[in-house]
């Protein structure tokens, strides 16, 4: 039987992106230093859980994927630690999908 060794986090918004990138950076070098070979981010895991409703205020936190800083960011610790990072973020929207979800809107 194989063995996985695996690390979680859920952390309270700090007040903005940034900090909690870096927050989360940090656990994820813990995380590495104590064997962890997959970690799973909180949902939005740097922005306010804003899914909810939909309001442009919040579209500052979406992103290009796989473009994106945060998931280039994301990109090279995961290859620096050899581990599997599930990191959850929100997409920027395009025409065609909700903002909140980044799947296909319906048209009626």
């Amino acid at each position: 039987m194989t063995t996985v060794k695996a690390a979680l986090v859920q952390c309270a918004w700090t007040g903005d992106k940034d900090s909690m990138v870096a927050k989360h950076v940090r656990y994820i070098e813990q995380a590495a230093k104590q064997g962890a070979q997959v970690m799973c981010l909180q949902e939005l895991f740097y922005g306010p859980y804003f899914c909810q409703v939909q309001d442009s205020k919040h579209y500052s936190y979406t992103e290009k994927i796989p473009d994106g800083p945060t998931t280039k960011l994301m990109q090279e610790l995961a290859k620096k630690h050899g581990m599997v990072l599930i990191a959850p973020m929100s997409s920027t929207p395009t025409a065609n999908t909700s903002a909140s979800t980044g799947r296909p809107t319906s048209r009626t």
